[in-house]
């Protein structure tokens, strides 16, 4: 949603309502919601005809998509989190103390 956050979108509401006014609000809203409604539509148009244009295969569309996909893995901060993140902690049979088999206790109570 064009990266506008819930504190952006909140001083966007308040200065609509000062500048419409709470009678002309709704129906501003309703236009705004048509134009979005209208874009997208056109939006969907045009890659559809640019498809058929194109002659495209579904299959090589599929694969070029997923190869977007196999790219945009290799941004660099994804890269970066992924090689700084610490790895899932596997799982370690715990140990046995004092010969107890559950691990119950957690230290030797003898040596402290």
């Amino acid at each position: 949603m064009l990266d506008v956050g819930m504190g952006e979108f909140l001083v966007i509401a308040v200065i609509a309502i000062i500048i419409l006014g709470p009678d002309r609000l709704p129906k501003a809203i309703a236009d705004v919601a048509r134009w979005v409604r209208t874009l997208r539509d056109q939006a969907a148009s045009a890659r559809r005809d640019i498809a058929a244009a194109a002659d495209l295969d579904p299959n090589f569309t599929s694969e070029i998509k997923q190869s977007m996909k196999d790219l945009a893995e290799l941004h660099p901060r994804r890269l970066a989190s992924s090689i700084l993140s610490d790895p899932e902690p596997e799982a370690k049979p715990k140990p046995r103390v004092n010969g107890a088999a559950n691990g119950s206790a957690v230290f030797d109570t003898d040596a402290t």
